[in-house]
């Protein structure tokens, strides 16, 4: 889960009916975040979308097959898939919920991901099938019956659908869960396909018959679109997608703070539902003691801990700056790392030796997506950039790493 989707204690509570329906359901405003507040408000909204969609499709499957209209039972059927998902989301939290065991010891969190990834199929199906019944319908158009007290009704179903897109997504908002907001997705999609079976409805009351096929087709568009959102925002959690550039900062900023600890870098964040892995390393004095640099590194995990939560593991970098050149190189560094746009930092710098037998030692860190196989390239290409601004050096070794954010 990104920073940005994480619950805070400082989020807004809704207003107005979510919020009483919030505060009935026994959901405070001051509740700790975490995956239990999550869950018991995801299945809250879930339970809620049920019995909703549930009313609204019986309601347009009876009126669908009264009129004749396709596009009308099209939506119905998407009202019942709606059911389908909300009972996935349902059961999502209830696993998403479920205490870490002996198999998956950092939790069940990463089931909403999945939950909303089997959403979304479900979608692109519902997408296909509907995009077929449509194309059928044009090309045999046949008459819509629809009475004006049936597109009255069909009206009414419409705000119902748009009260419950709200509050999917504030209770999303609240709770940071990606499987509220691709279940907000869904229900945005239902409201609009119903407004298009509404144009047809009263498209059909003047003779506009043909029309009923193409919004059965722009139901599916909509159903289309919605299953590529909540396929993309599922995706790429699970698959490992970079940090915000902001935690990282926040990692180094909570490190750093640690007196003695020179530096930060190669920050890696795993997320698992509320459960966050962070790794990274720390440049200390090299002339600390071992008993020295390991109680920095626990100082360090334990203010990175407490600024972003979850579990920390720092790795100690020991690092000598008394050298006499060691300005000189991390200067000139500096420059190599400007002039070559394939670069974006450096790190472990080491210079050793007398004047007569200088050796030098770096890492160099590439932009993300760069393939390894100019690994060697880039290598050859900043060893010779050092030794024509530092040509006193008697050896030269550097390490390109991979970016991971």
């Amino acid at each position: 889960m990104s920073e940005q989707d994480s619950p805070s204690r400082h989020a807004s509570f809704p207003r107005g009916i979510t919020g009483l329906i919030l505060r009935a359901a026994g959901v405070r405003q001051d509740a700790r975040p975490g995956m239990e507040t999550r869950a018991h408000i995801g299945l809250l909204q879930g339970w809620v979308s049920v019995a909703v969609n549930a009313v609204l499709s019986v309601v347009k499957l009876v009126l669908g097959l009264w009129s004749g209209s396709v596009a009308l039972i099209a939506d119905a059927v998407h009202s019942l898939s709606d059911v389908g998902t909300s009972m996935i989301v349902v059961c999502g939290f209830y696993w998403a919920r479920k205490p870490r065991d002996s198999r998956h010891p950092f939790g069940h969190g990463r089931i909403e991901l999945v939950t909303a990834l089997v959403m979304a199929v479900i979608l692109v199906v519902l997408a296909i099938e509907f995009a077929r019944f449509g194309g059928s319908r044009i090309l045999s158009p046949r008459a819509v019956d629809a009475p004006l007290w049936m597109i009255g009704v069909v009206a009414g179903t419409v705000l119902i659908k748009h009260w419950l897109a709200v509050f999917a997504h504030e209770l999303a908002n609240v709770s940071g869960s990606p499987a509220l907001r691709a279940d907000y997705w869904h229900h945005v999609a239902d409201a609009l396909s119903t407004v298009l079976v509404l144009a047809a409805l009263v498209a059909a009351r003047i003779g506009w018959v043909g029309l009923d096929g193409w919004a059965a087709l722009g139901v599916a568009g909509f159903i289309l679109y919605a299953g590529y959102i909540t396929a993309r925002d599922a995706i790429h959690p699970l698959l490992g997608e970079a940090p915000p550039a902001a935690a990282i900062h926040q990692v180094e900023i909570a490190a750093c703070s640690v007196n003695g600890v020179r530096g930060a870098h190669d920050v890696i964040l795993h997320t698992y539902g509320d459960d966050r892995v962070i790794s990274f390393h720390i440049e200390v004095d090299a002339a600390a003691s071992a008993l020295k640099a390991h109680d920095l590194a626990e100082q360090a995990e334990a203010a990175v801990e407490q600024s972003m939560g979850g579990k920390a593991i720092a790795h100690v970098d020991p690092v000598d700056r008394s050298h006499p050149q060691y300005g000189q190189a991390e200067s000139t560094l500096a420059d190599v790392v400007v002039d070559h746009k394939e670069l974006t930092d450096f790190h472990d710098l080491r210079i050793d030796g007398p004047a007569h037998r200088l050796s030098l030692s770096v890492d160099v860190v590439t932009v993300t997506g760069l393939s390894n196989t100019r690994y060697a390239d880039i290598e050859q290409a900043i060893q010779r950039a050092i030794r024509e601004r530092m040509p006193e050096l008697n050896d030269v070794q550097v390490t390109v790493e991979t970016g991971y954010h």
